[in-house]
């Protein structure tokens, strides 16, 4: 999915992030919850969540409530929420951490884990309507040996358990958690159990 750089809650229109390979680092983990979506008119009802990298060495500046600010670039990317073979996230995570998944941890995977860790993130653009979109193309692993890029302000996970962060969103990602399909009719945050579980300890060298 195409998310532009305007996606920081800022208020201003920027330039999308440059395309080619970029030093990473996730600042973002939402759960979006049951999402609707249509495609070659076939409904589908998933869960998806949101993954957000900064990069620290694009900086941006926009307006706020009257005050300049200033900062990285950002770009996320929207996931159906699963590890099955030929799910997107699963292919990115594996090539995130160079290393793919066990069998206890696609029994469930922490995500929230990913807040803070370092990334290689590959951008390629696409034009649509005269506006040009900045598209993560793929992930990869920081090289050994090269510094670690580390985020800046804080790192946010909305999810059941983290529900107090939702101020904090963006207003565009705030309107994309309440239009979420729960089986009550009302806006809820998503099963914590399909959210996050346990899993094993990773290596020194693996990201998370």
């Amino acid at each position: 999915m195409a998310i532009m750089a305007t996606d920081t809650g800022g208020g201003g229109d920027f330039s999308p992030v440059p395309p080619g390979t970029h030093f990473a680092v996730c600042d973002q983990v939402v759960d979006l919850g049951k999402q609707k979506s249509e495609f070659q008119g076939e409904v589908k009802v998933q869960h998806k969540v949101y993954i957000r990298w900064q990069i620290p060495a694009e900086r941006v500046e926009w307006e706020h409530d009257g005050k300049k600010h200033e900062g990285p670039a950002v770009i996320g990317k929207t996931y159906t929420l699963s590890l099955s073979d030929k799910a997107n996230l699963r292919k990115d995570l594996q090539a995130w951490r160079s290393k793919p998944f066990t069998p206890d941890e696609l029994r469930g995977f922490d995500i929230a884990k990913l807040l803070g860790a370092p990334a290689t993130i590959t951008i390629t653009h696409t034009e649509k309507d005269g506006k040009t979109y900045a598209n993560v193309a793929s992930l990869g692993s920081i090289p050994k040996g090269m510094p670690k890029p580390e985020a800046e302000g804080e790192l946010l996970i909305y999810d059941a358990d983290n529900m107090g962060t939702f101020d904090k969103l963006s207003k565009r990602m705030q309107e994309r958690i309440r239009a979420q399909i729960v089986d009550t009719g009302k806006t809820e945050a998503g099963d914590p159990d399909a959210w996050r579980s346990g899993g094993e300890d990773l290596d020194d060298d693996i990201p998370f």
